[in-house]
């Protein structure tokens, strides 16, 4: 069985092109390219050919919704073209400045999961494209009072953490938290290290503080957990590692389709919206090339991809990697953190490729710190049968419609 056959997604960069130049993206090099219908259509049809009982489709960008018309040609199509006995999910990633209410209405028609990237408050946001905190403070409001369901099943805020925002992080969480944002991902942007030093990580302890305390304060009121580093509902949930590598690019199991029909094992590796600089990861990168989405050869080419990571030096071997606060294999978190290994693609200060960004290396430990203390969320199970601690808020709701709740989950918030 070919290794094509068990793709679990494909993204696709809908266009190299974005309405907003954010100061820290790595997509140095946006143009004005879109991806051409018979490029998106054979993306489609090898996904669908796909054995896997579940497949997801992505748009990525740039921004998708400068290509919008594009993007409904697609879904209806996926949805034409997939088999009945097939899951097909859709994911949709946008900066939300230009999302009305009619891409809305078409993506909550067809339960396409929604990712908006909002960096919080308006000082945060600022910092990301200027002026457009209000707009999509907003879109927040306008989603939750037209589209409830969609609002609470389908939307993810992602918030990108520069440094320079460190300073306004807990004010962020706090007001996406009133905002009753349902997931909340945060990651750290690449590309920080001229502006990190390491004694700032007492910086970033001082926000996570905050942000701990509240979400344990809604957690035990509410049992909503917003904040996916938080998410913890199994005993051995607590973000396991890939065992011998960093992330799953090798295992091709997962494919990003650029604008001009070129596959890849990652978004970070699209060409046709960045530039990587002169170095050997550069020609690493190279030969990790997949060809051409419509090319009948690419998998015998995926069959390559791992031989082909592996001698990248940066997904393999984590034991060897290090940052200015030591060695990864002598870090408590050695087993759970999951730096993004083209990390170091885009830091300009280090050309070793087991050299870990301190960036990015702080924000793992102090956010696995305060990951480690938080509750585990019990599951529905759990709850049902009494063996766990019923949250004070749902406790409530249930004595008054005179059900039987289970033991409390201690002390009134």
């Amino acid at each position: 069985m070919g290794r094509e056959n068990r793709l679990r997604s494909i993204a696709v960069v809908a266009t190299a092109d974005c309405n907003l130049r954010c100061r820290y993206c790595y997509q140095d090099a946006k143009k004005p390219r879109a991806v051409q219908w018979p490029v998106l259509r054979a993306a489609i049809d090898r996904l669908v050919r796909s054995t896997e009982r579940e497949v997801s489709l992505g748009f990525v960008g740039g921004e998708p919704c400068l290509v919008f018309p594009l993007v409904r040609r697609a879904v209806l199509y996926a949805e034409k073209s997939c088999p009945g006995n097939r899951r097909l999910e859709f994911d949709f990633v946008t900066n939300g400045t230009l999302l009305g209410r009619r891409e809305v209405g078409f993506l909550a028609a067809h339960d396409c999961n929604l990712q908006l990237s909002f960096d919080g408050v308006r000082a945060a946001q600022d910092l990301r494209g200027k002026g457009t905190f209000r707009r999509l403070d907003r879109l927040l409001d306008r989603l939750q009072l037209e589209q409830p369901q969609f609002f609470r099943n389908r939307l993810r805020i992602a918030v990108t953490l520069s440094t320079p925002a460190i300073p306004r992080l807990s004010d962020s969480i706090r007001y996406l938290l009133q905002k009753r944002a349902p997931e909340i991902a945060v990651s750290p942007a690449m590309g920080q290290a001229a502006s990190w030093h390491s004694a700032d990580i007492g910086m970033l302890d001082r926000q996570f503080g905050p942000i701990f305390e509240s979400s344990v304060r809604l957690y035990a009121d509410t049992g909503r957990v917003p904040l996916l580093m938080f998410r913890k509902q199994h005993p051995d949930s607590s973000h396991k590692g890939h065992g011998p590598l960093i992330c799953n690019v090798p295992e091709a199991r997962t494919l990003t389709v650029d604008v001009d029909g070129q596959v890849y094992a990652c978004p970070t590796f699209a060409e046709s919206y960045q530039t990587f600089p002169d170095t050997s990861l550069r020609h690493h990168l190279t030969a990790m090339r997949l060809g051409d989405i419509r090319d009948p050869e690419l998998p015998d080419r995926l069959k390559g991809l791992p031989a082909a990571a592996k001698a990248a030096g940066i997904f393999h071997a984590k034991e060897t990697k290090y940052s200015s606060y030591g060695r990864c294999a002598d870090c408590e978190y050695f087993g759970t953190c999951l730096v993004c290994p083209m990390s170091v693609a885009h830091d300009p200060n280090h050309a070793d490729p087991n050299r870990i960004p301190d960036f990015l290396c702080a924000f793992s430990q102090v956010m696995l710190t305060y990951r480690e203390r938080f509750p585990r969320q019990p599951t529905t199970q759990e709850i049902l049968t009494g063996r766990a601690p019923v949250p004070r808020l749902v406790r409530e709701l249930l004595e008054a419609t005179g059900r039987r709740a289970g033991p409390r989950s201690g002390p009134e918030a």
